[in-house]
């Protein structure tokens, strides 16, 4: 049986020592910074319209790699998954080339799932950078209990990557810093658009003058 402890403990060591190979800077870290690292390590991007619940789904076989990813996730958990399937490029694969794991059954196995997870964590925001940040911000804040607008200003003006709140708050659930599911279905995007305005290209006139010019451009 293996030691969840010491594997969790292994991704993370994993994803500094990538992080390193690759040489990632947490702010500024995006799609355009994974396409090359999917490029470097063969494998191959295909964006497609997947089940709803699925984000992304890594196959490799005969030495040829992919991973499918949904084309309407938003990009911060694009990124987010995008980096999950590398775990089990990096750690899984031969488990998939031997046939210990099949395509079919490989995203019911909670074990490599939940350590993917704690990679891609570590790999886009180190805990220890993520608590500089938290505390950075706390102390200017003079915040002593974290409450829904602290975290969207948080995202907005203190936090240096591209995650999504839910990542902020699994994080701060985490540092035992709000109490667990405590902001569970909360509309965090909502709030922000609230706080700070309905960004231009998601404006229903922007998304419309969108699709006419991809209307005429077929």
């Amino acid at each position: 049986m293996i030691d969840r402890r010491a594997y969790y403990a292994h991704v993370r060591e994993l994803a500094t020592i990538k992080r390193v190979e690759f040489s990632v800077r947490t702010e500024g870290f995006g799609l355009t910074q994974i396409r090359n690292i999917y490029r470097r390590e063969n494998i191959t991007i295909d964006s497609r319209p997947l089940n709803a619940r699925v984000r992304a789904i890594y196959m490799c076989g005969d030495g040829d790699c992919s991973v499918a990813i949904r084309r309407d996730l938003p990009k911060e958990p694009k990124i987010f998954a995008l980096i999950h399937e590398l775990k089990h490029h990096w750690l899984d694969r031969l488990l998939m080339e031997s046939g210990q794991v099949s395509c079919g059954s490989f995203n019911e196995n909670e074990l490599h799932e939940k350590a993917a997870e704690v990679f891609a964590a570590e790999f886009l925001y180190p805990e220890n950078e993520f608590r500089i940040d938290m505390y950075a911000f706390e102390e200017a804040q003079k915040i002593q209990n974290w409450q829904c607008d602290d975290i969207v200003h948080f995202r907005r003006n203190a936090c240096r990557a591209s995650v999504s709140y839910t990542f902020i708050r699994k994080r701060l659930e985490w540092l035992q810093k709000i109490a667990p599911a405590q902001f569970q279905g909360v509309k965090f995007q909502k709030r922000e658009d609230e706080l700070y305005g309905v960004p231009i290209y998601r404006q229903p006139w922007f998304i419309a003058r969108r699709k006419a010019k991809a209307a005429i451009s077929r």
